[in-house]
């Protein structure tokens, strides 16, 4: 006997305290899902079918969700809208990453992503309602589930080993971008790394194996978010905030919410952005190294920028500058960062507040700072000094860079810097009767992504 279906009178009651109509909802929830690699098209009638009691599929109701929390201004949760999950008590994934055990959450993650058809589903999730934004330094540090000592010790040296793969998987994620290696990070931190985290260990290398598994673990959610999979990186992201706490190093946990922060304004959301570009800076507090706050002050630059706030922007900026000039911490990608990093920041918080001509330039200085085997940043750069000229309606200009772009976007592993070139062919859309941007086009469509 089919089951009768309940009207969900939740939804109409969040419909009517947002203001909205069922077609304001809809259009919201096929713009976030354009965020998030989606094609929706969603309309009123769809609205109507949800009040009447029908359930979106995943990750649909996810997004219904995160687009009324942002118009009402709370965090709201599927079940928040009316919407119960029949699935998600049968789903041992889901049940883990609800731990608050960031080493077992990251074991059931990174084995997860290895098997191809739950890492698909894993990638086309959702976040519907990001976690609060000071969930983890003011309470107690997770608790680890460590195993009888037994085994061999670790040592200093295993520590130190950790610290040594960020810095050579940072180093080829620039030169082959963030696809390459990706499964291969996942993989040895679930095979190699975790079993560290419950070996024998004295308090100190304890912490500094919790500080290098947290490292290994941002640098696999940045991959993750470079390669399109927002809500994984962000389960990444989430995993690498506990194990920084465990570890009690705020510089590593400030550096994972500044990373929160620009993937939450990419997503659309400047308010959460701003709200976790602040707390980063909270959290480091006056005692962080000076690189470690001049990039802090770069991210909330940018995510000021991105919500109009342009004099606060502004001011962040010179900071990041001045705490820059005062940076001598050893290279690293965590203990460093490189000036033409901070251009780049830079660039987009001139672009982001109208001065394109600004952006250009900070955007050519950055590229003379790069290495030529930096294959990722110098197609982003490139990438970005075309959508800057072409504000300035410089278009063969803006082409030549785009076959650059397109040039070192080809030594990538397919599937980084994800988007980056597509957007470019959005934009040349008007000049499509030119010969050099209909090139540029079909030899992009040829190229494997």
């Amino acid at each position: 006997m089919k089951r009768r279906r309940r009207p969900n009178r939740v939804l109409a009651a969040l419909l009517a305290e947002a203001d909205w109509s069922a077609g304001d909802l809809a259009r919201a929830v096929n713009a976030l899902g354009t965020t998030h690699g989606l094609r929706l098209r969603y309309d009123r009638t769809s609205v109507a079918h949800w009040l009447q009691g029908s359930r979106p599929r995943r990750p649909v109701v996810e997004l219904v969700a995160q687009a009324l929390g942002r118009r009402i201004g709370r965090r709201l949760s599927p079940a928040d809208a009316g919407f119960t999950d029949p699935e998600e008590s049968g789903d041992a994934v889901a049940a883990v990453l609800r731990s608050d055990d960031p080493v077992r959450r990251l074991t059931t993650l990174c084995r997860a992503d290895a098997d191809p058809t739950r890492r698909a589903r894993l990638a086309r999730s959702v976040i519907s309602a990001p976690p609060p934004v000071l969930s983890g330094w003011e309470a107690q540090p997770p608790s680890v589930l460590r195993t009888p000592d037994s085994g061999r010790p670790a040592s200093a040296a295993d520590a130190a080993r950790l610290e040594t793969m960020a810095a050579c998987s940072a180093l080829m994620g620039e030169k082959y971008g963030g696809a390459h290696g990706r499964s291969a990070l996942a993989l040895s931190l679930s095979e190699d790394v975790v079993p560290l985290l419950s070996a024998p260990a004295t308090p100190a290398v304890r912490r500094s194996l919790r500080t290098g598994a947290a490292h290994l673990t941002l640098l696999l959610a940045a991959k993750t978010s470079e390669v399109g999979h927002a809500a994984l990186a962000q389960h990444y992201y989430n995993v690498a905030l506990g194990l920084a706490r465990a570890a009690e190093d705020r510089d590593c946990y400030a550096i994972t919410l500044r990373c929160l922060s620009v993937q939450a304004l990419r997503l659309g959301d400047p308010r959460q952005a701003l709200a976790l570009g602040e707390a980063a800076l909270d959290v480091a507090g006056s005692a962080a190294p000076p690189a470690v706050r001049a990039f802090l002050h770069a991210g909330r630059a940018v995510v000021r920028a991105g919500a109009g706030q342009d004099r606060p922007s502004a001011r962040d900026l010179l900071a990041a500058e001045q705490h820059h000039s005062r940076a001598t911490g050893p290279e690293g990608p965590f203990t460093s960062y490189p000036e033409a990093a901070l251009r780049y920041q830079r660039a987009h918080v001139l672009a982001r507040l109208g001065d394109h001509d600004g952006a250009a330039a900070e955007l050519r200085h950055s590229l003379a700072g790069r290495p030529s085997s930096h294959h990722r940043a110098r197609a982003l750069l490139h990438a970005q000094l075309a959508h800057a000229l072409l504000a300035g309606n410089e278009v063969e200009a803006a082409v030549d860079h785009c076959f650059h772009a397109l040039r070192h976007y080809q030594q990538l592993a397919t599937g980084s810097v994800h988007g980056a070139l597509p957007r470019l062919v959005q934009r040349l859309a008007p000049f499509e009767r030119n010969p050099r941007v209909r090139e540029f086009r079909d030899r992009l469509r040829a190229t494997p992504r």
